[in-house]
């Protein structure tokens, strides 16, 4: 049997169908809409223009699910509607123009998901999870497989640009600014300074962007890739940037501008806990949540 997710999330807004197999899920649909939610910000309010735009995606993915027999269907949002400081107002006037009804995730329970879901592809042993989203970043710590803390970050990869950048590509001062941000941010962190966590694993778009420029760049193949090559690729931003534009619009065109902060945050996290390689995983927020309210527990 069929289940649909919707993610309404800072940047983008996907769709997400799954069968049920047993106690595993296959995605049969993956399809998005780049919104920039996290854009439609005046004095810390979401305005009419983002929950049009919201709204109107929204009811777009109710017509696709029309033609489609889905057993149940699931709308969460994360930091696109829970970091404004209209959110409950904006979360009912979404509700009343789409019919559906949005369950808002706090960040604690994001990352959380992000990690059930992560673990249901991998074999989880010790590391930092990360995902960078466009508003928020969540960071959880795991030993043996089990969570020991977590934290989410109020930055993104569209946030953190939205605040520094002027163009679409950000200058090195701008970079600098934005490196100088994000360190700030974790040195209060209390649950990863001064440790060394090896291993890194990243869930959400943000990272999978990383790992298809790393691959292009420097061939890098599986699931993984070594914390050098993402330094390196940083180098080659700053220097070259016509060709370092060139590999984002040949990868991802539609994050040309949120690819350099979302690099910056992975950067300055890997810098931090002194991390050797970045596993990425193709299961995170969506899976998790959908293992979660099909389940009944956080963790089975």
């Amino acid at each position: 049997m069929e289940y649909a997710v919707i993610d309404l999330g800072s940047n983008t807004i996907r769709l997400c169908i799954y069968r049920k197999e047993g106690n595993d899920f296959v995605r049969l649909l993956n399809t998005k809409e780049t919104v920039g939610l996290a854009g439609y910000r005046k004095n810390g309010e979401l305005t009419q223009s983002g929950v049009n735009i919201a709204s109107n995606t929204l009811n777009m993915f109710k017509n696709t699910l029309s033609i489609i027999n889905v057993k149940q269907l699931f709308v969460f949002s994360t930091a696109s509607l829970r970091n404004v400081t209209n959110s409950v107002e904006v979360v009912a006037e979404i509700e009343k123009r789409t019919g559906f009804e949005i369950d808002l995730l706090s960040g604690k329970m994001e990352a959380e998901l992000g990690f059930l879901g992560a673990s249901k592809s991998n074999k989880l042993k010790t590391g930092l999870l990360i995902d960078i989203g466009g508003g928020s970043t969540e960071l959880l710590e795991y030993v043996d497989g089990q969570e020991v803390d977590c934290i989410s970050l109020p930055i993104g990869s569209l946030s953190l640009y939205s605040m520094f950048v002027n163009d679409i590509i950000p200058n090195k001062k701008e970079q600098k600014s934005m490196c100088e941000h994000v360190r700030n941010l974790l040195q209060d962190v209390e649950f990863i300074q001064n440790k060394r966590i090896d291993t890194i694993l990243g869930i959400g778009g943000s990272l999978r962007t990383i790992k298809k420029m790393c691959a292009r760049k420097y061939g890098v193949k599986g699931k993984f890739f070594d914390t050098a090559e993402l330094y390196n690729l940083l180098e080659f931003i700053q220097e070259y940037k016509k060709a370092s534009t060139n590999l984002i619009l040949k990868v991802a065109p539609e994050r040309l501008h949120t690819t350099i902060p979302g690099l910056i945050i992975a950067k300055e996290i890997t810098k931090y806990i002194s991390a050797k390689k970045i596993i990425v995983s193709n299961f995170g927020l969506r899976e998790g949540y959908l293992y979660h309210q099909l389940g009944g527990e956080i963790y089975d």
